[in-house]
């Protein structure tokens, strides 16, 4: 029974370490992918949707028999607030609600300006881009920050992390997306994706409610745009 016990304590200690190390390490991103997503019902249908590698969103789905390049512009339209059955979010201050979408919004349209020329009308050559947060939680802002500092919380944290992959009282959001093409509808991508906030950020932003939903969106904005620019390269070969 005795070496049973310090068996068991010699693992949890050896897989906290690696837990606390791995947040250190990445500490330069403020929020990491969570383990699953649920669909909200935002997307409508999810049949051909299948799970994204490494570096991907959770669930994604890109056209195969498209040619992304003769897309030169973006019909986006705005931002949604989509509540599915189990989703939280409808409870959250209206104020903070309208703050998120402005965010999501904004961090978008800065990464895709460079590639793609926004237009307010359908038309050929025009990609229709839906964007939706499904969920959102904000951070505990004094846990958040005591489990980032003090050792016995962030143990504490690290542990909770490694059951269920997200640090305690660090906030988390998830998010839908889809391209159609604006005048016929046809889908193009689509992807459903959730992230959490991470403990060392590297940043000075514990005190941001909301650090983790805003780190997410720009995780995505440049996500989406670095996959649309592949896309873009393959179909112009």
């Amino acid at each position: 029974m005795k070496t049973f016990q310090y068996s068991r304590k010699f693992q949890v200690s050896a897989a906290l370490g690696i837990v606390v190390i791995a947040g250190l390490v990445s500490g330069c991103g403020s929020t990491m992918q969570a383990r699953k997503a649920t669909p909200s019902g935002f997307l409508g249908d999810y049949s051909q949707l299948t799970k994204g590698a490494e570096g991907e969103s959770l669930l994604r789905y890109v056209n195969p028999k498209v040619n992304f390049a003769k897309y030169d512009k973006i019909l986006m339209m705005p931002v949604q607030v989509y509540a599915g059955k189990d989703s939280k979010i409808a409870k959250i201050p209206r104020e903070d609600l309208q703050s998120l979408v402005n965010y999501l919004d904004a961090t978008m349209r800065e990464h895709l300006k460079a590639d793609y020329t926004f237009v307010d009308v359908p038309g050929p050559g025009v990609m229709k881009l839906q964007l939706a947060i499904t969920e959102a939680r904000g951070s505990m802002v004094v846990l958040d920050v005591v489990s980032s500092i003090a050792p016995p919380g962030a143990a504490l944290s690290a542990l909770k992390q490694l059951a269920t992959g997200s640090p305690s009282a660090t906030g988390s959001v998830g998010g839908e997306c889809q391209a159609v093409d604006s005048v016929s509808g046809e889908r193009l991508f689509a992807a459903v994706d959730a992230r959490v906030g991470q403990k060392y950020t590297g940043k000075f932003d514990k005190f941001n409610k909301w650090r983790a939903s805003q780190g997410a969106f720009d995780f995505w904005a440049e996500q989406v745009q670095q996959e649309l620019r592949e896309h873009r390269k393959q179909g112009a070969r």
